[in-house]
């Protein structure tokens, strides 16, 4: 692999982490040496901590007893005052003038007793208190301290590096939000997904699923949209698209069936950008019974778990002798626990205990 391909194969590697091997095992065959790894730190009080580290193949075979001392406080280079200074920079073991004399005796023992020899390395700032670096270990009898020839590549190799670093970080950034936002959404109990115009499921919460799966005139197959009537399938084309505005209304073979769709958020299809051609969906149909948690129900209104279960199906709709018939039960024993939730609610009747608890979770 020449240098410009080398180059590439990091930014290749930047959504790919398998990649990230065979990026390594490139650069320690380029530079002669016996292990190529690329982390990231951050202080923690007094110590450099890696939160991730992509080796190359032999070091991921040697994992185990590297990360026993190279990568743990026992090393030198992972003492908080070994932080660097500037942006970005090229350094060795044996001329940081971070490291003291008795840093480096310990460098050279603890490193040998690992099968490595000295290091060299070249870092990049990402942040107050964090940095990446590719660190390269010379094999164990090789004693040689950084080369010309090894720092002209790694000055070729920083700029990319530290491109790629950036990248990882918005990567990861974006990802945490990302994950934030899709646990939000698949939390609420409101319907939600996202779909392009030919019906295609890109996204969808677990409200969304199972209402799905209650109603008989929709249907998702293979993460596709399917209506049971073409006129069904025209309806909701039409507000996809903002013919017939942000709200449709597709019937089932009862009124109480019927779906209530409203769009919410309407990317313009535009072939010159990624991504723009997604709707996102509100969806809800009267008929359908809430889905009520019976142990969310339980604690916020400090009821036992057979009471909070008895309020749980009264909400979704059942009456207290068919609870009693499906739990089980005697009739008498259902209506004790009801009266011993309203008390707990405090309110008098069935009606209003289902109330206060569909107004709480519906605020929650």
């Amino acid at each position: 692999m020449n240098d410009n391909d080398l180059f590439a194969a990091m930014y290749g590697a930047v959504g790919e982490e398998s990649r990230w091997t065979g990026v390594l095992n490139a650069i320690k065959l380029r530079l002669g040496v016996a292990s190529a790894v690329f982390q990231r730190l951050v202080v923690d009080r007094d110590e450099l901590v890696p939160m991730f580290s992509m080796r190359d193949s032999w070091s991921t075979q040697e994992a185990a007893r590297h990360d026993a001392w190279a990568n743990s406080p026992l090393n030198p280079r992972f003492r908080s005052h070994n932080v660097p200074h500037g942006p970005y920079g090229i350094e060795s073991d044996q001329r940081s003038l971070a490291l003291t004399a008795q840093d480096r005796e310990e460098l050279r023992n603890g490193l040998a007793n690992c099968g490595l020899g000295p290091g060299f390395w070249l870092d990049c700032r990402t942040g107050a208190g964090e940095h990446t670096t590719i660190i390269l270990h010379r094999h164990v009898d090789d004693t040689r301290d950084i080369t010309q020839a090894d720092e002209e590549f790694l000055h070729q190799l920083m700029p990319h590096f530290r491109q790629v670093s950036q990248l990882l970080k918005d990567f990861a950034e974006q990802r945490a939000r990302l994950s934030v936002a899709e646990a939000f959404m698949d939390s609420t109990s409101f319907a939600l997904l996202a779909c392009d115009l030919s019906f295609g499921v890109h996204w969808m919460n677990a409200a969304a699923e199972r209402l799905i799966d209650q109603l008989p005139q929709v249907a998702l197959v293979s993460d596709t949209l399917r209506f049971r009537t073409c006129e069904s399938a025209a309806l909701v084309e039409a507000a996809l698209i903002g013919e017939s505005g942000d709200v449709c209304r597709v019937p089932g073979d009862e009124p109480a069936d019927v779906l209530h769709l409203r769009v919410l958020r309407r990317d313009a299809a535009d072939k010159r950008r990624w991504g723009r051609n997604l709707v996102l969906l509100a969806l809800c149909s009267p008929g359908t019974l809430p889905y009520i948690d019976a142990a969310e129900v339980a604690d916020l209104f400090g009821l036992t778990m057979a009471e909070a279960t008895l309020t749980a199906h009264l909400v979704s709709g059942m009456t207290v002798k068919d609870y009693a018939a499906h739990r089980g039960i005697a009739e008498g024993t259902a209506r004790m626990q009801l009266k011993s939730a309203l008390g707990k609610a405090g309110v008098r009747r069935q009606a209003d205990l289902v109330r206060q608890v569909c107004q709480s979770l519906a605020r929650l």
